[in-house]
């Protein structure tokens, strides 16, 4: 079981919070002047607020497609969790997720939560890393049904590197997939490996012996994860389809965000399809919550799309709904978990 006050101390996690915030809105900061002054003249109005509304009530909707799957997937394990529990385990690992290097807090945080709400910890960690390697898959799907179906060319470099990370993402997960039904050429790999630094460094020569055997216990231990979900396939559709339909309200928010700047010329289709690569890319960015990058990337995405100085205005709001928003709630309800 977690301890509170060992593995998530809430004085660093603040301190970690404010960091990652204050660099973020500082690299929002220069960067919607830079594009302000690069566009010359704007004009800032919103000629259709009440989009704003619609966006955020589709990006509350997406949070909830996400806690929904949480609270039955825990049905695997015959425990009940309210939908509650759900959404402040989602929100939460959005959170520390956006506040840390290449999202890797947002595990830590979804797994301590669902252990307050009931489940055991292999179990929260089931839940919670199998699903991590849904939610890449699940982009997969999308970005290959929207290849299809809105075949149009999107003239963006920023579009083309993260379609090619997309499909070295595939190539990634049927190496794994392989190597879990043969592990055996993997294992060799890790005795060889032992032996090695065994015999380069004699204080080492435990190693040679546990190498090997770690290797094995976390190739048993992430089989057996994939198996029970294999056993019961409609939870793993279930799992797939929530988070295509989460994916699908999150990247519709920004359409939200064109009416609201009177911008009609692309399609709900593509401006989701456009989305898709470039999210998954930012995913395994190093710097919290991918400042500066996450900004540069939609505005030389969408830059080309827009007019009249409304990009800066674009990449502001979409960075307040897609990061700000999640972190706030997130921040809320974690804090709040933390001090029960």
């Amino acid at each position: 079981m977690y301890r509170k006050e060992e593995t998530l101390n809430p004085r660093k996690i603040l301190r970690q919070f404010i960091l990652g915030v204050g660099g973020s809105v500082v690299a929002l900061f220069f960067i919607v002047l830079s594009l302000l002054r690069r566009e010359g003249p704007a004009d800032l109005s919103l000629p259709y607020p009440h989009y704003l509304l619609f966006g955020f009530l589709l990006l509350f909707l997406g949070w909830s497609c996400d806690a929904l799957r949480v609270k039955v997937s825990a049905r695997l394990w015959r425990k009940k969790i309210r939908l509650r529990d759900g959404l402040t385990a989602v929100l939460s690992g959005y959170f520390l997720s956006g506040i840390t290097p290449a999202n890797t807090g947002g595990n830590v945080a979804e797994i301590y939560v669902l252990t307050r709400s009931g489940l055991s910890l292999s179990e929260a960690a089931s839940l919670t890393l199998v699903g991590g390697v849904l939610y890449s898959l699940s982009l997969v799907i999308l970005f290959l049904l929207f290849t299809l179906f809105s075949p149009e060319d999107v003239p963006s470099r920023i579009f083309s590197i993260a379609s090619y990370l997309l499909g070295l993402y595939v190539v990634l997960i049927g190496i794994v997939a392989f190597f879990l039904k043969f592990p055996a050429p993997l294992l060799f790999l890790a005795e060889r490996i032992g032996n090695f630094l065994a015999s380069r460094f004699p204080r080492l020569e435990n190693v040679q012996v546990e190498i090997p055997l770690l290797v094995n216990n976390f190739i048993i231990d992430l089989r057996e994860k994939f198996i029970l979900f294999l056993r019961n396939p409609h939870y793993l559709g279930w799992n797939i389809s929530m988070y295509c339909l989460h994916f699908l309200c999150l990247f519709g928010t920004t359409y939200f965000l064109f009416l609201a700047l009177s911008e009609t010329r692309l399609s709900p289709l593509s401006v989701i399809r456009l989305q898709i690569p470039l999210f998954f890319a930012l995913r395994f960015t190093p710097v919290p919550g991918a400042s500066g990058v996450a900004e540069l990337s939609f505005a030389s995405l969408f830059g080309t799309l827009l007019e009249g100085g409304k990009v800066s205005i674009l990449v502001f709001l979409w960075r307040l709904y897609t990061y700000y928003s999640a972190l706030g709630a997130g921040s809320i309800a974690f804090f709040r978990t933390l001090a029960r």
